[in-house]
Parts: C-alpha cells; structure tokens; sequence
C-alpha cells in the first residue's frame, strides 16, 4: 500500500502536474469514461512495479527471518513489521503532503466565505435580448493555452501554433492578460475539462461535497449519471433555452465522463452527442474507437452535417463542440500533419488550430454565418508535462480565448486580469444579451467588455486563487444540493 501510494503520487506529478484536492476527488468519483491510456500508463507506472515491490519485499522478509544466524522472537519480528510499515506510510504520506504543498492541504479543509460574499445569483438577475438574437458556435479546445503562440505575439514558441487561427479573421477580439494575444488565468475549480465547462457556462468553479446520488445507466457505456447535478446554479444554456435557443454538444468521448452530460442535460436541456450515439447514428462501425472515442476530423466533418441539418429548421441554436486530439500525453497523431517541431505534441497542437481554422472558415461560408458570433476557447491549460517543462519558467500560461463575429469593439480587452469565470456574461453580451445589473456579473463572472473589474482584478490572482481552492458551506447547501435560507 505504501509503494502505491509513493508510487501514485509520483505519476500523478508526472501525469498531470499542478492539479488540486477537489479535482482528484471529483474525478475519482465520476471516472466512467477515462481516456485508457491514463489506465495503462497508472499500471505500468504504480501498479506492476508496486506488487514486484510487496513479492520481493515478502520473500526477502521471509527468507531473512528462517536464516538461522538471524532468527528473530515472535514478538521482535512483528515489530520489525510493523516499524518498516509504519515509516513507509510515514514517508509516502511526507512525499505526497510535501507535492500539493502543506498551505494547500490546510486550504483545502478551510472554510471560506469568499463565494457567499461575491456571489451574484444569475436567477436574480435581468437578461434581455434584442429582438434579432445571434446564434452561438463555442468551440471548446482542449488545453488551448497562449503559450502556444509564438514569443513575439505573446506565447512562448519560436514559431506560433497557434498561427492558422490567428489568421482566420483579424476583427476578432482575444482578451488578454498582457497587450498581446493572452487569455484567462487557471484558477482553482476549473482545471480539468467538466470543471472547466462549468465554470465557463456558469461563472462558478466545480467544487466536491454534498450528497451526490449516482445511479449506473444499463444497457449501454455512456458512463455515471449524477442525479440533479448543482441544482443551485444558472447557466448559459438554460438562459439560451428560456430565450427560444436549441442547445446542442457534439464531443469524441464519451458524454459522462466526469458528470458532462449530467451538467448539460439539467442545465439547459442540451442534445447530446458523443461516442456512443454516434455508433448508435450509424455515422461509425460499431467496433470504432480512435483516441478517446472519435478523433477530432470526424468531429468537424459532423458538426458541418449537424450544423447543415439545424440550419434547415431556421431556429436559434447554441452549438457547442469539444476537442480531444491536443488532449495529453502527446496528443494524437494522423500520421499526415506538417511537422513544425520535432516535439509530437507540437506538431499536433498546430495540426488542431489548422483544424479549427478551416471548420471557421467553412461556417463563414454558410448563409447563417452573418447571424452568429463563435467563440473558441480551452477548456483549461494542458497538462502534458513534456511541454509544459519546455516553456520559460517565468512565462504566465493563460487560456486561450478568441471571439469572432460579436459585432461589437472594445477598450477593455488587453491587460486584464481573468479567468474561466468570465467567459459566462462575456458570452452572452457577444450574442447581444444585456445584463441588467451595475455589477455586469454572473454568478462570480463579470462581463470583459463592461471594463468593471473581475474578482481576480479585485483581490488579486494568489489571494482568489486560495480562497477558491478553500472549503465553501455556502457553496455545497445552495449550489450542490440547491437549499436555500
């Protein structure tokens, strides 16, 4: 057990990096639908070496307890047991708390009222729309990051990544953390793709606690389903649907995985289509699995079929779409990409952002396009650690966010200080929404083109970085479990 342990959190380090408590206990709470190289590479890295540890470990004991020039007592070789196990569990437990670091640990079992004291309830507050409302395309990208770029736009790259979707329209607005291309800084909560979804739809972190009630579905592998997912919050989607919009989510993987498609269905009644009802739809074989389910050319290739079909119904629509080849470790290889760098995750972010670039300019060809603004974002930072040790120590990763098509300029879109939570009210402004409120804020997100200032911009990054990594009763009875006073 002490080997797993050190052993675990040596390839959570080497896996996944800077990750928090609330991230590893959600996750492993609603880990139905995993990529499976994550599975491989915890056996070959934990638990193979762990269990040739405990063999060799028994026998050598064994064996040096029958010699008879060190025949121990009874009694004096239980207590050798049991020392050596006590500091193995000593030591894995010093490795692991030393990792996450002791402030965060102690975080993580504080209580803060940081989200009762700024929170704005979305359900209190007025949003109107014009009378002719936009439609919305928001791409989620997996691990989209500024540093992608190169140094000279505001990345971290001799040549940028990112360059084929920079080019696709040059009125687009990018808000940033500096006076070049930037994005939304990572905060506790929103770090992982479900959180990251969450946090961008609803202006408020994911957090664990309460009482989660989770049934299997049958029949089929669509993964966890979460009954009455965060009952306390508002979100994009449902806001969209009360305003006559049709939502829909198109991903490779599999829908539930971390409780996705709980979120979407209760929260805006999205249609949803991933993995598996794509194999149901008869668009794959039935035996067809690449990289997490579907790789991301047959997801363009269904999004213009899908987006073909609904433009046909002359409804308001929310179409949104999630990435999954820039997805770590490595990313997924086609075996045709233009090589740009000699390290495979490069080549792959490039091959995406050509991707994405060529799926804009395919909307920008449809009749429906004047009336519909797109917005391109990550859904957090990567977390392949072979790039990220590659970047400048000192380099500030950002997510990358992109708007296209709004209608509308700005003075507030360079040196801000953001994140995630931010992209909720800005959304609903770039389609035309009006928040009716002095504040210009959603849940804890405040819209980016009203210039009022976010709550990073208020309390700085470090300080709203510990409260939100720290304990919130106010958040587990109103948001997760939905009570009220």
């Amino acid at each position: 057990m002490a080997s797993i342990l050190i052993l675990g959190v040596h390839w959570l380090i080497k896996s996944f990096g800077d990750v928090n408590l609330d991230q590893i206990v959600y996750i492993l709470a609603n880990a139905e639908g995993t990529d499976t190289t994550n599975i491989y590479t915890f056996i070959a890295g934990v638990l193979t070496p762990s269990l040739a540890f405990a063999g060799v470990s028994y026998f050598s004991g064994h064996l040096f307890l029958k010699v008879k020039k060190f025949v121990l007592s009874v009694w004096l070789s239980r207590l050798l047991k049991v020392f050596v196990i006590v500091l193995m569990l000593f030591l894995s437990s010093f490795y692991a708390f030393s990792y996450f670091g002791w402030s965060k640990i102690a975080n993580y079992f504080s209580e803060s009222t940081f989200i009762e004291e700024n929170m704005v309830n979305t359900k209190k507050v007025n949003i109107s729309f014009p009378n002719q409302k936009r439609n919305l395309i928001y791409i989620y990208v997996e691990s989209l990051e500024t540093s992608f770029a190169d140094r000279d736009q505001g990345g971290d790259q001799s040549v940028s990544l990112l360059q084929p979707l920079m080019d696709v329209d040059p009125s687009a607005i990018n808000f940033s953390n500096t006076a070049l291309y930037g994005g939304q800084r990572q905060l506790p909560g929103m770090d992982y793709t479900a959180a990251g979804i969450i946090a961008q739809t609803a202006g408020l972190p994911l957090k664990f606690g309460g009482n989660y009630t989770q049934d299997q579905l049958n029949g089929d592998f669509s993964g966890t389903q979460i009954i009455n997912m965060l009952p306390g919050l508002t979100s994009l989607g449902e806001i969209l649907k009360q305003n006559g919009y049709t939502n829909y989510f198109l991903m490779g993987s599999i829908p539930n995985f971390g409780g996705r498609a709980s979120y979407l269905e209760q929260h805006g009644d999205y249609q949803i289509t991933g993995w598996p009802q794509a194999i149901q739809n008869g668009w794959l074989p039935d035996d067809y699995a690449e990289n997490w389910g579907f790789e991301d050319r047959k997801l363009f290739e269904f999004a213009q079929n899908m987006l073909t079909d609904i433009a046909q119904e002359d409804k308001l629509f929310n179409f949104s779409l999630l990435t999954s080849d820039t997805h770590f470790p490595d990313g997924y290889v086609y075996g045709d990409e233009e090589e740009v760098s000699d390290m495979q995750y490069k080549n792959v972010v490039f091959h995406s952002s050509a991707m994405v670039a060529e799926f804009i300019r395919w909307c920008q060809e449809q009749s429906w396009y004047d009336n519909t603004t797109i917005v391109v974002t990550g859904d957090h930072l990567t977390m392949d650690q072979g790039y990220v040790k590659s970047l400048d120590k000192n380099y500030t990763r950002t997510v990358f966010n992109l708007f296209l098509n709004t209608g509308l300029t700005t003075t507030f879109d360079k040196n801000r200080q953001f994140s995630n939570l931010d992209m909720f009210p800005t959304t609903l402004t770039a389609i035309g929404g009006k928040i009716n409120s002095q504040e210009e804020q959603l849940g804890l997100g405040v819209n980016l083109f009203s210039g009022q200032k976010t709550m990073i911009e208020k309390y700085g990054y470090s300080e709203t970085k510990k409260q939100l990594e720290q304990c919130s009763k106010f958040y587990i009875k109103e948001i997760i479990e939905g009570k009220k006073e």
